[in-house]
């Protein structure tokens, strides 16, 4: 697929004969050939936003090009290119992406709009589509395979099926299928996931992966079945299989799980590693002003060893290839002219970032000429009417049982990974007909409230979970964005409901113990800012200082983010109850 379909041609070959003069030449620099690996002192000229020729040493410019950018010997590397995130965990919208990641030298994301999908359906999608194209930052998006994540097992603000899927791909901007993460149905043929995935197939489209701890006959019907890419290994031996299968294999890092090690360990020593690229799935403003974006994932993968010519190819040629994209991820003849030049091949910030062609960032700042967007119409879109009071968070027993004790599931985190949980029979008091927690300082509740209206919620006891007082909230809850909420006290969990509730949605934390109460405002549905990435960093710190009040200072602000997710392996509790991720059957809270 070529992503500038309108380029002249003539044009261009009229340029590389000498014919017409270039609009730009960055020269005095040394150029990273992507193909071949080599480094060597290159002059690069450039029209209507494409390279048209490389010049080494001795080959001088037929005719002057319009200007010229002096490198002062740094090096030129092509822009980076994400594979796989979500703006919405940016907590911006896209134009403010944009602005925020150009001068960390990413000029291409291919991003995985579900979650605005789960709460707005299509009409987020292509809101999100729409908004990207106010700045420099080239987004293209990926039709949501999963909204729900899993039908039956939680209900959200929209549902895609086939119908649906192939809509958006028929839509500009859209370019495949993205993270195909019921697994599961996959490899077990569902209808829902065989039909969605020959919408792509019958367009010739991208279908990504989502498959972690799929190894072995799973692995391979999951193949057979579709997707050819995947950004969820949890071990070194899986990458290994992934790979030898011929799926294409992201190396993340993300604000949610930054290690990699294992991931590089899968792949350190194999011979090639042209079916291996990098993403950052979900990364957070204050990581985004601080360490970077695409380039902090290259830093780590330098650093656990890979060599650092190699990385930069899979964050640059390797994603282009995964995707199809003809004239992006290279510094050649025929290519848009995304490039940085960087002082060392290491993931440092770029001393400078062209977008096809064009000068977008220098020395940190942004210099896209942007026209921001108009008063953006949020509708809100938390609708909570089962919530009255603080009663509505007891955890009731059954009707009609007596006993003075009763045994529950507690959900507690692995010791292994804490994003997934086991489930432990525990005895608990009752009292005036509800569990009672209070002398138990390891428990709290945690309920996921249905917010699209449609009335249901579940409660249950989770274990180990850091909180000591007041309350969590949070309408950020992956993947259907329910309004998540971990509490000791459930006058705070009603209080952090109504917050969210005013406000459209976003995080919160609640303590009537302390009197605060500290919200992070995300209106636009109930996941993003309108704010920039420098006003929205320090606001999440704020709230930072505030969940370290009532917490043991360990749980991050978006700690409630996957309590919810049904396509884990392991158990979460969604508004309709608590469900086994790797069985997909609902377990009751009471164990008796």
């Amino acid at each position: 697929m070529r992503v500038n379909k309108t380029a002249d041609r003539s044009r261009l070959i009229a340029a590389a004969m000498g014919k017409i003069p270039c609009d730009l030449t960055v020269g005095n620099i040394r150029l990273l050939n992507v193909f071949t690996g080599e480094i060597y002192p290159a002059e690069v000229d450039i029209l209507d936003g494409m390279v048209v020729r490389v010049r080494t040493e001795g080959e001088d410019a037929l005719l002057s090009s319009g200007e010229y950018y002096d490198g002062e010997g740094r090096y030129l590397i092509p822009g980076f290119i994400d594979t796989h995130m979500h703006v919405e965990s940016t907590m911006m919208i896209p134009e403010n992406l944009s602005r925020a990641i150009i001068p960390w030298g990413t000029t291409t994301v291919c991003t995985d709009p579900h979650e605005i999908g789960n709460v707005m359906g299509i009409e987020g999608v292509r809101f999100m589509l729409d908004n990207s194209k106010l700045s420099a930052l080239r987004q293209y998006a990926l039709a949501p395979s999963c909204v729900p994540a899993v039908p039956g097992k939680e209900a959200t603000g929209a549902v895609f099926s086939a119908k649906e899927v192939g809509e958006l791909l028929d839509t500009e901007g859209v370019i495949g299928i993205a993270e195909i993460m019921d697994f599961i149905g996959v490899y077990q043929d569902s209808e829902r996931m065989h039909s969605i995935i020959d919408e792509g197939i019958k367009r010739d489209m991208y279908l990504q992966g989502h498959a972690p701890y799929v190894m072995g006959k799973e692995l391979a019907a999951y193949r057979i079945g579709g997707p050819i890419s995947d950004h969820e290994s949890a071990t070194a031996e899986e990458v290994r299989q992934k790979l030898r299968a011929g799926i294409h294999v992201n190396l993340r890092s993300s604000s949610l799980s930054g290690r990699l090690n294992f991931l590089v360990d899968g792949c350190r020593d194999l011979r090639w590693k042209d079916c291996i690229s990098i993403c950052t799935d979900d990364v957070h403003a204050k990581d985004l002003l601080t360490v970077g974006h695409i380039n902090n994932v290259v830093k780590m993968c330098i650093e656990e060893g890979l060599e650092d010519v190699d990385v930069i190819r899979m964050a640059t040629l390797n994603p282009a290839r995964e995707y199809g994209f003809e004239d992006l991820g290279a510094i050649a003849p025929g290519y848009i002219a995304d490039m940085q030049l960087v002082d060392e091949l290491n993931g440092c910030r770029p001393h400078a970032v062209f977008a096809a062609g064009r000068l977008v960032a220098k020395d940190g700042r942004y210099l896209g000429e942007d026209k921001p967007s108009e008063k953006i119409d949020i509708k809100n879109t938390v609708d909570i009417p089962q919530i009255h009071s603080a009663e509505d968070f007891l955890l009731r027993v059954p009707e009609g049982y007596a006993k003075d004790h009763i045994t529950v599931n507690v959900l507690k985190p692995r010791e292994d990974n804490r994003k997934l949980r086991v489930l432990v029979p525990t005895e608990l008091p009752v009292k005036d007909g509800h569990v009672d927690i209070s002398d138990h300082p390891e428990l709290c509740f945690v309920s996921s409230v249905n917010r699209y209206g449609s009335g249901d919620m579940a409660t249950a006891v989770f274990a180990d979970f850091g909180l000591l007082r007041g309350a969590m909230a949070s309408t950020v809850s992956h993947d259907s964005h329910n309004l998540t909420i971990v509490y000791r006290d459930p006058d705070d969990a009603y209080k952090a409901a109504m917050e969210l509730k005013s406000c459209g949605g976003g995080v919160c934390a609640v303590c009537g113990e302390l009197d605060f109460s500290d919200v992070l405002e995300l209106p636009v549905a109930g996941l993003m800012s309108t704010e920039s990435c420098e006003k929205i960093a320090p606001h999440v710190e704020a709230l930072k200082t505030s969940i370290d009040r009532i917490t043991n200072g360990s749980v991050p602000v978006l700690a409630t983010a996957v309590i919810s997710l049904p396509v884990v392996p392991g158990y979460v509790i969604t508004d309709l109850g608590i469900v086994d991720g790797l069985t997909q059957e609902f377990v009751p809270v009471f164990a008796d």
